[in-house]
């Protein structure tokens, strides 16, 4: 056995010495079988506490210096207790009152302070070390989103440059179809990496704040406009319509747009966003009659999880997500028939929208 499993059955002494006291004091009481039976019992349930926690130490393998907090924490807990029950039959000494079972009372506190302190240890350190762990893969992380990302922006701005250039040069139709279908997914890599940054950007700052939803879609409602003038948009909704949301909401809203366009293989587009107030809550719906969603990926979307054969092949729906999700809101995504994606997002109202 080397050294560091020695450590984690360390707990196990203090089960021990618990089990040291019942025989001590099953051969020194001289109570009724069923009376010992019973406080020996209860002291049992105490040792198999400690027995939990060394077992559960042992299986997640605590390095040695978490098990001696654990037990650290067991002792102290222990010496206490067992302490308070001495000072309390001191106190009804002092006062002539009747003691009984004296030796049963102190084991009794030093059991239940040494298996109590010791659970609680045990806790302690695995949110501890949980903590330590979530701190340092988001330290990874970040590092890693960083690098991909600055990379990515100067790998794609040289590749967008070479297509560009060699479309120029040539006169050949299909080479230029081609360098055109490059540019397309180049482009669409680049958006990745930085659709990659709002999901960072939202996950690092969850704050809600009341927002104006209607000035939020009409803003959007006019870059999408200027961005396809193609496209048929209708937008409905009051002056105002406040609602607690994330402080980045109007990203849900250019996104759910910019999905019912990019995402479109239909001939003409037709959009209409609508913002109401019901109730408590604040709505904002997008309806578009273009190309639907897959199944799969409106499924990963309700999942809230990519699965093996259920995956979004963008972010643009995570952001939507976790935007609803981060502002505490709830998410409607479906298919239209026969064609077309229903949006519908529901954000808690600001004081404002829920005293109109």
């Amino acid at each position: 056995m080397n050294r560091s499993r020695a450590v984690r059955l360390a707990p196990a002494l203090l089960a021990a010495s618990i089990v040291a006291l019942v025989v001590l004091h099953v051969l020194l009481d001289r109570d009724s079988l069923v009376v010992e039976t019973a406080e020996a019992s209860i002291l049992l349930v105490f040792a198999l506490a400690l027995v939990f926690v060394t077992w559960r130490v042992v299986r997640e393998e605590f390095s040695p210096g978490r098990v001696w907090r654990v037990v650290a924490t067991g002792l102290v807990t222990g010496v206490v207790v067992g302490s308070l029950s001495a000072l309390y039959l001191g106190a009804r000494r002092v006062t002539n009152e009747p003691i009984t079972e004296a030796w049963f009372i102190v084991s009794i506190g030093w059991s239940l302070g040494t298996s109590a302190g010791s659970l609680v240890g045990y806790y302690v350190e695995r949110v501890r070390h949980e903590r330590a762990a979530q701190v340092r893969v988001a330290g990874r992380l970040t590092v890693l989103q960083r690098v991909l990302r600055h990379n990515i922006r100067n790998e794609v701005t040289i590749m967008r440059g070479i297509a560009q250039s060699a479309r120029a040069s040539t006169e050949d139709p299909e080479v230029s179809a081609e360098l055109d279908r490059l540019c397309t997914h180049v482009d669409r890599v680049y958006g990745l990496s930085e659709k990659a940054q709002t999901l960072a950007n939202l996950w690092n700052d969850t704050t809600a704040v009341e927002t104006d939803l209607a000035a939020a879609a009409r803003e959007e409602v006019a870059r999408f406009r200027e961005e396809h003038p193609e496209a048929s948009l209708s937008l409905e909704c009051p002056d105002r319509a406040d609602a607690v949301a994330h402080r980045d909401v109007a990203a849900a809203i250019r996104e759910t747009l910019d999905n019912a366009a990019v995402h479109n293989d239909t001939a003409g587009l037709s959009v209409d966003v609508m913002v109401a107030l019901d109730d408590d809550r604040v709505v904002v719906e997008v309806v578009d009659d273009g190309s639907s969603v897959p199944e799969e990926e409106l499924a990963a979307i309700r999942a809230t999880r990519e699965l093996p054969l259920q995956h979004v092949t963008g972010l643009g729906l995570w952001v939507i997500y976790w935007i609803v999700e981060l502002s505490e809101g709830s998410l409607e995504m479906e298919n239209r028939d026969p064609e077309g994606v229903r949006v519908r997002m529901s954000f808690p109202a600001g004081e404002r929208a829920a005293a109109q």
